[in-house]
């Protein structure tokens, strides 16, 4: 294997590909920087890349397809970065905190769903990515996602269930035109999502859970309305540079929600456009559910009530009958006092 190796590295020698070369990074006691490493040409001498860092920048990299153990060699990292050249997949590796791709070419994103991710920021930008990455939501501690500036047309949101830690979801400059989902969506930790710079015409939010989203960026795409009381934490929304429907836009001016102050209105844009989603089938399920057990629990205090007076009718029957004897007890008593007097009288 060894001897297959030196062979490719003359190949590659003899035909101009330049060897790569490492340095110190800005902290140089934490990361390192590679220049022009290639995979699987440059593995011979990987041992020449420092083994004790924990931070590694890999400029200008060629590479097919990076496997998830390409880090195993250097056993302190915990974050690893590409910036151009070009690094067609990648598997992610499953002790890495931080990845970062820059300019890479990256078209495949690799997740295997048997394994326990660390990653929590994970960022891919201005690749060739057309979908979010598969198995996405068994990354359970990310907190960052960030696929901004791709070629993503479609987004299936319910494919980030599961990731209860997600913070931030970054899907600007991106190709999208449909978002759907094909049943809730859940995102408990949900604070931004940056969807703006993207082809939208339509926008149901009716299904999903997103208690605390507080910032929404949906500028510069084709928007006219979308249900925006389903975010009840909604502080922020830039929404200009859509042709938002005026009365949609009038009545958010109404609520406690903040819009940028770009945002203008196409008079053009007609429709009764409401602020909430209808109830799903689901919730009216559950309202109906919520009413029978109001009502079941009003007939349980009924019957007690109805228990209780009935009790206080024997009770007050009873006392009753007891006063009853005792007026006619006394009524004896005064006959027989009365009787006696007279019998007494010569």
């Amino acid at each position: 294997m060894q001897g297959i190796l030196a062979i490719l590295i003359v190949m590659i020698s003899l035909n101009g590909i330049k060897p790569f070369t490492v340095r110190s990074g800005s902290n140089s006691e934490n990361s390192t920087i590679i220049y022009d490493f290639n995979w699987l040409a440059d593995a011979a001498s990987i041992g020449k890349i420092p083994k004790h860092k924990t931070i590694y920048h890999f400029v200008n990299a060629i590479v097919d397809i990076l496997p998830y153990n390409f880090t195993d060699p250097f056993e302190k990292c915990n974050e690893i970065q590409f910036k151009g050249g070009s690094i067609t997949s990648i598997h992610i590796n499953p002790k890495l905190d931080y990845i970062y791709l820059y300019n890479t070419y990256t078209v495949n994103v690799i997740i295997k769903p048997d394994m326990f991710y660390k990653l929590s920021d994970f960022r891919c930008l201005k690749t060739k990515l057309a979908q979010i990455p598969e198995n996405v939501n068994r990354l359970k501690h990310l907190k960052i996602l960030y696929l901004g500036y791709n070629l993503i047309e479609t987004v299936q949101m319910d494919q980030l269930n599961g990731l209860e830690n997600l913070e931030e979801l970054y899907l600007s400059s991106n190709k999208i035109k449909h978002i759907y989902s094909d049943g809730p969506v859940s995102l408990p930790s949900l604070n931004k999502i940056h969807l703006d710079n993207n082809r939208l015409q339509h926008f149901n939010v009716c299904n999903w859970d997103m208690p605390l989203l507080s910032y929404l960026y949906l500028h510069s795409n084709n928007l006219t309305h979308f249900a925006i009381n389903q975010f009840r934490a909604l502080r922020v929304l830039l929404i200009h540079e859509n042709p938002v429907n005026c009365a949609w836009k009038d009545s958010i001016r109404n609520t406690s929600k903040q819009l940028s102050r770009y945002t203008s209105c196409d008079e053009k844009s007609v429709g009764d456009f409401v602020l909430d989603c209808p109830p799903t089938n689901y919730q009216l399920k559950q309202q109906i559910s919520s009413v029978d057990t109001k009502l079941s629990q009003i007939e349980g205090k009924m019957q007690k009530i109805e228990d209780l007076l009935q009790n206080l009718t024997a009770k007050i029957i009873e006392q009753q009958n007891v006063s009853n004897d005792i007026i006619e007890a006394m009524y004896r008593i005064e006959i027989e006092r009365a009787s006696k007097k007279t019998k007494e009288i010569p």
